[in-house]
């Protein structure tokens, strides 16, 4: 028999659409976002033995330093061959992430996961400050995955109090290129990033839960640019940035979850937003 819906869930749903419209609000007034993947609930979603599958999208914004540059060419009349271009900083770097995600559940209390998909990412304005220098990305390949553990249980308060590490990597390459220039650019850029958090999750209703915490987040790669007979590289590293996360987790049907989150630190905002499948 299907059950009727109460006046708590038509509130719960009500809580859901508001903090969906407020997370994109603030996403959309707030600075820089860097490229941080969907957290979700930071407790284990499966139980032993158990899979999930799902879906994970990301709509972001970030600046970084580009440091430890160095120039090469292979063109005649250059003396010395090599060289020092100083650092750089890569302003509005867009990110757009598509992940398929299977979680398996390894005990009672932890899960690990897997995601792969595929990225895409622009900046502008950026290297070379000329005026219209746009770059613009293929689809390329990413990858990640990580742990979700519930550390304890408070049922007098409803509380799951838990964990999460997650790591990724992605690769863009593409053409940066303005209309001053004779030819474009060749542009590879390279990203590992780690986040680690701990939080707490609220059983709101039997199919609402709210959730979130702290966070810490890191960020290494590097940026090749070639043009003709010279060749530009340098090291990204950041972190450790550390910030908070709040976010919704919303029982759709028997079995399916929904969930969107924000991600906020000094430096950064984010959101994020996931479909799951338990079974």
């Amino acid at each position: 028999m299907k059950r009727a819906a109460t006046p708590k869930d038509a509130e719960s749903m009500g809580m859901i659409r508001l903090l969906g419209i407020v997370v994109i609000m603030v996403s959309l007034g707030g600075s820089a976002a860097f490229a941080l993947d969907p957290m979700g609930p930071p407790l284990a979603r499966v139980g032993k033995g158990q899979f999930s599958i799902g879906a994970d999208f990301s709509l972001s914004k970030m600046d970084f330093e580009l440091s430890s540059g160095k120039w090469v060419t292979s063109g005649p009349g250059f003396d010395p061959p090599t060289g020092d271009p100083g650092g750089r900083t890569i302003k509005d770097f867009e990110t757009i992430k598509l992940y398929g995600s299977v979680g398996y559940g390894l005990t009672k209390n932890w899960e690990a996961f897997v995601r792969i998909g595929a990225a895409k990412a622009e900046f502008g304005d950026s290297i070379w400050g000329a005026d219209g220098e746009d770059f613009d990305s293929n689809i390329d390949f990413a990858i990640g995955g990580g742990v979700r553990a519930t550390f304890f249980e408070i049922p007098e308060l409803n509380l799951q109090i838990g964990g999460l590490f997650q790591a990724n990597w992605s690769n863009f390459d593409g053409k940066l290129d303005a209309p001053i220039w004779p030819a474009p650019d060749f542009v590879e850029i390279s990203l590992a990033e780690a986040q680690i958090a701990i939080g707490a999750t609220y059983t709101w209703t039997n199919r609402v839960q709210v959730y979130g915490g702290p966070f810490v987040y890191y960020i290494r790669g590097d940026l090749e640019d070639i043009f003709t007979d010279f060749e530009y590289s340098w090291d990204i590293d950041e972190g450790p940035i550390f910030g908070g996360y709040l976010g919704a987790r919303l029982q759709v049907a028997q079995d399916f979850i929904f969930n969107i989150e924000y991600q906020y630190s000094a430096d950064a905002t984010a959101i994020g937003a996931g479909l799951v499948l338990l079974y």
